[in-house]
């Protein structure tokens, strides 16, 4: 599990220099049932070097393949561009059933701490979609998805509770409220409506089956006019 803290600021950084793109942290985790499980080699990422970054992606592309690799980049830096007030961090969990499908899991621990006041829960699933899930999703839209798998699940864990001001939620971060989480189920041929245009990243939620804390829920395009922050403007 990678996690955004002092040191990994740095490591980040420097991987963006060298690669010419935006700042960017990879991590990986496969679950103790994951039959073909996936090694980290990252876990001590305060003394991780070029050579450690580039063994974990080949590890990661070697298992799931190139996609893996963007979708778990990509996952973490919007969260980390997006609110994120918390530790964060993204793993990969392996390929799991459900409904007779087979997902690539995606689990981030998003760092969002949500104003429960302003932000219900379809307000919150909105902003997730659209600040983590869509630009991710815009990577992808021109080649389609390429996974070892039928589709994606991105398990999104965040917090919520009432705040008026980001200083008073800085000042109380050990204090964080309720924990939440909401997973996106997305079938591979539903990425690969991106490439035709029958479908936006932002309209691909209507068909994405989505749950929160494991209940099912039907959630439409997010309106025009969604506020996307987490908390008071």
């Amino acid at each position: 599990m990678i996690r955004r803290t002092g040191s990994v600021y740095a490591i980040a950084a420097w991987w963006a220099l060298t690669a010419g793109g935006a700042l960017m942290i990879f991590a990986s985790r496969a679950a103790a049932a994951d039959p073909e499980p996936l090694p980290s080699g990252m876990e001590a990422l305060g003394s991780a070097s070029r050579g450690d970054v580039v063994r974990a992606l080949r590890k990661v592309r070697h298992h799931y393949g190139d996609d893996a690799i963007v979708i778990e980049t990509q996952l973490l830096v919007n969260a980390m561009r997006n609110g994120s007030m918390r530790a964060t961090a993204v793993s990969v969990d392996g390929v799991r059933s459900h409904e007779d499908k087979r997902y690539l899991v995606f689990v981030v621990d998003t760092g969002v701490v949500f104003d429960s006041t302003t932000r219900d829960e379809t307000t919150r699933v909105h902003v997730l979609w659209e600040t983590i899930m869509v630009p991710m999703l815009e990577r992808l839209q021109l080649q389609g998805l390429r996974v070892p798998a039928d589709g994606i699940k991105v398990a999104m864990r965040y917090h919520h509770r009432p705040y008026r001001t980001l200083d008073e939620l800085r000042a109380h971060l050990d204090q964080p409220g309720t924990p939440e989480e909401t997973d996106f189920y997305v079938l591979g041929p539903d990425v690969d409506a991106l490439i035709g245009r029958s479908e936006t990243p932002h309209t691909l939620l209507a068909r994405a089956h989505v749950t929160v804390d494991g209940a099912a829920r039907a959630v439409a395009v997010a309106p025009a006019d969604l506020r996307t922050a987490p908390g008071p403007d």
